[in-house]
This record gives C-alpha cells, structure tokens and sequence, in this order.
C-alpha cells in the first residue's frame, strides 16, 4: 500500500499468493511503472528492503556521518 502524509491510501495492490516480499510487488506495480516513465511526480519514502530510486528514498543500512544519521532520522 502507499499512504500520503495524511494516512490516506493512494495505492493498494493485492492478489499476490503466498509470501511475496513488499519489493518484488513494488517492482512490477503500475506505481513503480508510473514514477520510472516519469507520469507522476514526488517522492516515496520505503524502508531498506527496497532498493534505492529517484523516485524512491530508502534509510542507510551503515550510517557513518552525521549527515548520514540526520539522513536516517529524517526519513522516520
């Protein structure tokens, strides 16, 4: 699923059987589709099973920096 800032659904997909990681679904969604051609705009925040995008912000697995922890810290 993906929420804006106010915790209202923007998108849902289901129908994947068995255990399927949130990534793979991401993937092959019509959203993923959408932000890779450009069709839409802004920016999603997703956690570190995702792989980071343009479009697609995700925390660092090995903070060294304070500009790296302020990062992490800012995504929360």
């Amino acid at each position: 699923a993906i929420v804006n800032f106010t915790m209202e659904f923007l998108n849902i997909v289901t129908g994947w059987p068995g255990s399927a990681h949130d990534s793979r679904m991401f993937k092959s969604s019509m959203v993923c589709g959408q932000f890779e051609e450009g069709e839409v705009s802004g920016i999603l925040l997703g956690d570190s099973g995702y792989a980071c995008h343009h479009f697609l912000m995700t925390p660092l697995l090995n903070p060294q920096t304070r500009a790296d922890f302020n990062y992490n810290s800012n995504l929360k």
